[in-house]
């Protein structure tokens, strides 16, 4: 069963419920009102009776053909009324010529007060009232509920007609809104399934609406736009990768094929084996960090409270025995809430990079502040324009191609620092070099 078909049936459904409801409601109001009126008229006749006992006497004795009501208002509810009267002696009295014999009811069955109860007579329903008439005994007035009946009969029927065809209109009514409403998700699941088809992430929902469906395509593209600008750095990765790869594997092949001649001398054959001993940790480091960047490891490590400052002095003692080199580290870090591997791999590749650009000896400085990470070298600097284009994935400046590297490094810094909220900086050292660095949210 398709959504419209369901939300088509949802619709006929509670439109049936509430018709039911309703129907029944008006059906009992309508019956008890209908009821009310003949109860009265049987009470009012009832009571003017009782007022007339001594017309009711000669009744009794036989001297006069019926029952004589002074005061008595006409109208249907007093149209063909039957009376009986039960004597103490348990002998009945009824009119002549009335054709219907009521059931007898005797003092006992009336207890204290009048009886109200419904019969049926030689297949006539009826609304009978009993009481007590002047110390003669009981009268029984009963009244057809034949129109009653009817008018209800009428009732049922009109409302079992409007209901059904009620429900079926809310049926075709609610197909059509169904149709109408869900025509924008036609349009994001034919897009969905036009992009499983063809691969194309390039398509978009043109939808101007503020509505949860407005919000859903909005959603949808957003998430089109996602995957399609992961699969453009997927792409980009990919081909970067096997650029920087290409230097290397070429570097160590020709190695290779250098140490693969027995007439080298024993120098020569040395030196070739060092730099083909270099040529492999490089292609080791840029694997490493290729495998790093894509499948961002680092990732599932659980996030900790974490001091920013004790980071910060890990990283440094891990550089220190690494460059051999001093270290100053100043300020007060602050809490925050970081995957802790995560964040000193940052911290680490900022001391590989400022290490890579000081000259021997110089001074590496490192500033926390809080949230925020600086960490200055005192070596050439960073030119204004590549300071844009220093945390792209492989990008190396102009200088730096011939220095050892991936160009991954701050690429990766960049990537921890968004994935903790945060942001990267590249600034002019004080007073010479430059401060690469990066910050996150505090607690």
């Amino acid at each position: 069963m398709t959504l419209r078909t369901r939300i088509a049936v949802v619709a006929a459904g509670a439109v049936a419920v509430a018709v039911v409801l309703v129907s029944l409601g008006a059906f009992f109001v309508t019956g008890r009102e209908l009821r009310s009126e003949i109860d009265a008229a049987l009470m009012e006749r009832m009571t003017l009776i009782q007022r007339a006992a001594e017309d009711v006497r000669p009744f009794v004795r036989g001297t006069r053909p019926g029952i004589v009501i002074p005061g008595g208002r006409s109208g249907p509810q007093f149209d063909t009324v039957y009376y009986q009267l039960v004597l103490e002696d348990g002998q009945v009295v009824s009119p002549q010529g009335q054709d219907l014999e009521l059931p007898p009811v005797t003092m006992s069955d009336i207890g204290d007060g009048l009886r109200l109860t419904d019969a049926r007579i030689d297949g006539v329903h009826v609304r009978m009232i009993s009481d007590e008439v002047g110390g003669i005994g009981v009268l029984q007035i009963a009244r057809p509920l034949t129109e009653v009946d009817e008018t209800l009969s009428g009732l049922a029927i009109g409302l079992l007609t409007i209901g059904v065809v009620g429900t079926a209109l809310a049926g075709v009514i609610g197909l059509v809104v169904a149709r109408s409403s869900l025509k924008p998700i036609d349009d994001l699941t034919q897009a969905a399934e036009h992009v499983a088809e063809t691969q194309s992430l390039g398509e978009r929902i043109e939808l101007e609406r503020k509505d949860e469906v407005g919000r859903l395509a909005e959603a949808f593209n957003t998430m089109l736009g996602a995957l399609e600008e992961s699969r453009l750095q997927q792409r980009r990765l990919v081909r970067d990768a096997g650029h920087e790869l290409r230097t290397p594997l070429t570097a160590l092949r020709m190695n290779v094929e250098m140490l693969a001649r027995n007439d080298l001398p024993g120098r020569e054959r040395d030196q070739l084996l060092g730099a083909a001993t270099e040529e492999v940790e490089a292609l080791s480091l840029l694997v490493g960090e290729v495998v790093d960047l894509a499948t961002d490891r680092y990732a599932d490590e659980p996030m900790e409270d974490l001091s920013m400052r004790t980071v910060v002095d890990d990283a440094v003692a891990r550089a220190q025995r690494r460059f051999d080199r001093s270290i100053e580290v100043s300020g007060n870090g602050a809490a925050v809430r970081a995957r802790p591997l995560s964040l000193g791999r940052a911290v680490d590749n900022l001391l590989d990079n400022a290490n890579k650009w000081s000259p021997e000896g110089g001074l590496i400085s490192v500033r926390v502040d809080g949230g925020r990470v600086a960490v200055s070298d005192v070596g050439p600097g960073i030119a204004e324009g590549d300071r844009e284009r220093v945390f792209d994935r492989f990008y190396r400046a102009s200088e730096a191609r011939a220095m050892p590297g991936s160009g991954l490094g701050l690429s990766i810094v960049k990537q921890i620092a968004v994935d903790h909220g945060g942001t990267v900086f590249v600034e002019d050292g004080n007073p010479r070099g430059a401060t690469v660095g990066f910050e996150i949210p505090t607690l």
